[in-house]
């Protein structure tokens, strides 16, 4: 994001959302999360992104494999990610996209702990699998955050 282009505010039940990634994916990702509702931040450095994410819950993040030059060995982003308490983590989609990747394979999604991956060749079709996999998302989750809201734990 350059420094002229204006940071979004979001406001209490805004769809949160975070990209990680190149700038040609990153205009693909912005307009798919615009259609589907969600407003974004676009973070430029593994840092910026790590840092947004200490203070900002994100309902959607989107990494890239490579970003910032990385590995997914590598990726700073999947690695604050992996860690992170599940009372954290049950609360943000994590779509992984990359070249190494199979799009909507659960094997891998596990292996790095997240909830969908996506080869770039698919990437047309981000809306329709985007959709898709965040409906699965909250349904696994909502029986579950009912239960944790009815206790007053959130």
């Amino acid at each position: 994001m350059s420094s002229l282009e204006k940071i979004e505010f979001f406001e209490l039940g805004d769809k949160a959302s975070l990209i990680c990634a190149d700038p040609g994916t990153t205009e693909v990702v912005k307009m798919t999360l615009r259609e589907l509702g969600f407003k974004f931040h676009v973070a430029e450095t593994p840092e910026m992104a790590v840092e947004r994410m200490r203070y900002t819950n994100y309902d959607c993040v989107v990494v890239q494999e490579n970003f910032a030059g990385s590995s997914l060995r590598s990726n700073a982003v999947l690695n604050y990610l992996a860690p992170l308490p599940m009372v954290q983590r049950r609360y943000s989609f994590v779509c992984l996209i990359g070249p190494s990747l199979k799009t909507l394979d659960a094997m891998q999604a596990f292996g790095q702990s997240v909830q969908l991956t996506l080869n770039p060749v698919d990437l047309p079709n981000l809306g329709p699998i985007l959709k898709k996999g965040l409906a699965e998302f909250e349904q696994l989750y909502r029986t579950f955050k009912d239960t944790l809201a009815a206790l007053g734990e959130k």
